[in-house]
């Protein structure tokens, strides 16, 4: 007698197409990983290079700098009364031309050291750090009416030296730009915002319109319409130094009304 006999024939010649398919997308992915690793790590060298170049030549070109300072200021001294007052005028020129040619280098000095520097937590008295700048802008700017506000017993944790740095920026930022208005207050104080510790510089000065917030922290960008001397710096060096503490900062203002800078420390 016959024996009946059953055969299931299953076509996998679709799901076999759809492994390969697989296998070319997976392959491709893992070439597109590896081309975009390799690509990240030539953008770090590359960065890593550019940073110590500019702080090469900044680092460089503050010694002539320092001579043509001190040569001018030689010359303005014993030369006083054989120059006519254009003469004088063109060496005052020189003086502040090379002071503000420092500045601006020095600017860099500390935009790219902060980048590299270690980060040496410890806790430190900010209020105390905030007085001291504020003591320091006064004596530099003795005609100044500006009014400082510093809250007192603020601590901070995080490297004392760079915290300085921020403080230095935002402080003196408020002040450049609010110094030539009758009334105006610059304070530093401290908040809270989702438990953790918000520092904050405010003022009462011209402020600026939010619209252009997003130039505040890039290197080189200013505010348009705001009038103060500066190199757009101060604000990118507080942001790099902020973020290496794993904190952010960011700004409030309306024009007008002062403006507001926060910061984090984590």
């Amino acid at each position: 007698s016959g024996q009946l006999c059953r055969a299931v024939i299953v076509d996998i010649s679709v799901r076999r197409q759809l492994e390969v398919d697989h296998e070319i997308r997976y392959t491709g992915l893992v070439a597109r990983a590896a081309a975009l690793e390799q690509a990240n790590l030539e953008l770090e060298e590359a960065n890593i290079e550019l940073e110590a170049f500019n702080y090469t030549v900044a680092h460089e070109l503050c010694s002539p700098l320092t001579s043509i300072n001190g040569f001018a200021q030689v010359l303005m001294r014993i030369s006083r009364d054989q120059l006519d007052e254009q003469s004088r005028g063109h060496l005052r020129g020189i003086y502040a031309s090379s002071m503000c040619m420092k500045r601006l280098i020095t600017s860099l000095l500390d935009f790219s050291r902060v980048a590299h520097l270690e980060i040496h937590r410890q806790s430190f008295d900010m209020s105390e750090i905030a007085q001291a700048v504020a003591a320091e802008l006064r004596l530099a700017e003795p005609e100044s009416r500006v009014t400082f506000q510093v809250a007192e017993g603020i601590t901070g944790y995080g490297d004392e030296g760079l915290c300085r740095i921020i403080l230095e920026n935002l402080i003196g930022n408020a002040g450049k730009y609010a110094a030539n208005r009758p009334g105006t207050v610059i304070e530093f104080g401290m908040t809270e915002l989702g438990g953790k510790s918000v520092f904050f510089v405010c003022d009462n000065g011209p402020g600026f319109d939010m619209a252009h917030a997003g130039k505040l922290f890039i290197p080189f960008q200013r505010i348009s319409g705001v009038q103060a001397d500066g190199h757009g710096l101060g604000l990118a060096t507080v942001k790099r130094i902020v973020r290496r503490h794993g904190g952010r900062v960011w700004a409030e203002s309306s024009p007008g009304e002062g403006a507001t800078f926060f910061y984090t420390l984590d």
